[in-house]
C-alpha cells in the first residue's frame, strides 16, 4: 500500500528543507553524506514513496538510467553492475542493462535505443568507441559516463584504470624470475587493445622477446582463449609465459596447456587481468591483476549522479582507479 506520507513530513522527521529532501531523492544537486542518511532513514521510518509519475513530469525526466556492458555473462560486469544499482536505486533511478558484445555497431545501436527511451543517464562500458562518437551520438547534454575503451578526446566523465601499472608489475615480475620470452591475447582487432599497448610498452621497456606470432587477438572468452592458446603454443617455439586481456581468456589458456599436456606454471606462466571470483577456484589459481569491478560501479554511480546534479555545461571529470598484480599459482 502506498503510503500518504508527503515530503513535508520527510523533511520535518529528517530536520531539513523540502528542497534539500527533494535533491537526495533525486539526485538533482549534491546532498552531504551525512545529510543525505538522515533524509534516508526518515524516508524508511516514514515508509514514505514518491510519486514516480508525477515526479518525471513536473522534471521532464523518466528516473532511468542505461547501463551499456560487452558481455553480461563476464562475472566482472555483473560485479560493477550491482554497485552501480546500489549507488542510484535509493535515489530513486532505475536501470536499463543492455549487451554489445564489444561490436562497434552494437555499442552504438545501444547509445541510439537509451537516447530514444529518453534515459535520464548513460554509464558505458566502451570497447569501441570514443567518448567524441558517444557525444556525437547522444547529444550535448546527456549526462554519461564511460568506463575504459578508447577515449579519444574527453566528452564524458571518464572512468578507467590505471591498466599500464598492472600490466607493468606483472612483467616485472616476470621478468625478475627470468622469463624473457612473453606472448599476449588480446580481445578482437579493433576492440581498443589499449591493455595490448600497454604490456608492448612495458615488455619493450625491459628489453623482452614479444615475437608477432606470439600475440593474438580472440574473443574475450574462455572459449577464445582456448582457441588462441591452441595456435600459439603449437609452433616450433613457444614464449614461457603468457598475458591476457582477461581473466576467461586466461582460463582458456590455461585449457588449452592442459589440453597440450603443458605444465602450468613449470613450463608456461600464465597472468590474467580482472581478478574475477573464477581466478581463484580454477586449477591452478590464476595470478592475475586487479581490476575494482565494485569500485568502478560505484564511481560511476558517483559520477553520473554528480553529473546529472551539476548539469551539462560543467568540467568533465577523470576517475583514475588503481590495478596491481596478484600472485596465485599460475605464475
Amino acid at each position: 500500500m502506498v503510503s500518504s506520507r508527503r515530503i513535508a513530513d520527510v523533511a520535518a522527521e529528517a530536520g531539513v528543507s523540502q528542497t534539500t529532501v527533494s535533491h537526495a531523492l533525486s539526485g538533482r544537486r549534491p546532498v552531504a553524506p551525512a545529510t543525505r542518511a538522515r533524509i534516508m532513514d526518515a524516508v524508511e521510518r516514514l515508509d514514505y514513496r514518491p510519486d514516480r509519475l508525477a515526479t518525471s513530469l513536473r522534471m521532464q525526466r523518466t528516473q532511468t538510467l542505461a547501463l551499456i556492458v560487452p558481455d553480461i555473462a563476464n562475472p566482472y560486469y555483473p560485479a560493477s553492475a550491482r554497485a552501480l544499482l546500489d549507488g542510484v536505486n535509493d535515489v530513486g533511478f532505475m536501470t536499463l542493462i543492455t549487451n554489445t558484445d564489444g561490436d562497434p555497431e552494437g555499442e552504438r545501436a545501444a547509445l541510439q535505443e537509451m537516447v530514444a527511451r529518453r534515459v535520464d543517464g548513460i554509464v558505458m562500458h566502451s570497447l569501441a568507441t570514443t567518448t567524441a562518437d558517444v557525444r556525437r551520438i547522444v547529444g550535448p547534454d546527456l549526462p554519461v559516463v564511460v568506463v575504459g575503451g578508447l577515449t579519444g578526446h574527453t566528452e564524458t566523465d571518464l572512468v578507467v584504470t590505471a591498466d599500464s601499472v598492472g600490466l607493468g608489475e606483472a612483467v616485472k615480475y616476470l621478468h625478475d624470475r627470468g622469463v624473457r620470452d612473453l606472448g599476449f591475447v588480446d580481445g578482437p582487432e579493433g576492440n581498443g587493445m589499449y591493455r595490448l599497448v600497454a604490456f608492448l610498452g612495458a615488455a619493450n621497456a625491459l628489453g623482452m622477446n614479444v615475437q608477432d606470432e606470439w600475440v593474438a587477438h580472440t574473443p574475450f572468452t574462455r572459449e577464445g582463449g582456448f582457441a588462441a592458446a591452441m595456435s600459439l603454443l603449437h609452433g616450433d617455439r613457444r614464449p614461457a609465459a603468457i598475458m591476457c586481456a582477461n581473466d576467461l581468456i586466461a582460463i582458456g589458456v590455461m585449457d588449452a596447456a592442459r589440453a597440450l599436456g603443458i605444465s602450468i606454471p613449470r613450463d608456461l606462466a600464465v597472468i590474467g587481468f580482472d581478478d574475477i571470483e573464477t581466478a581463484a577456484l580454477v586449477t591452478p589459481q590464476l595470478t592475475t591483476i586487479t581490476n575494482p569491478a565494485s569500485l568502478t560501479g560505484a564511481t560511476c554511480a558517483e559520477l553520473l549522479l554528480e553529473r546529472i546534479g551539476r548539469g551539462a555545461a560543467a568540467p568533465y571529470m577523470t576517475r583514475i582507479l588503481p590495478t596491481s598484480l596478484v600472485l596465485r599459482e599460475s605464475a
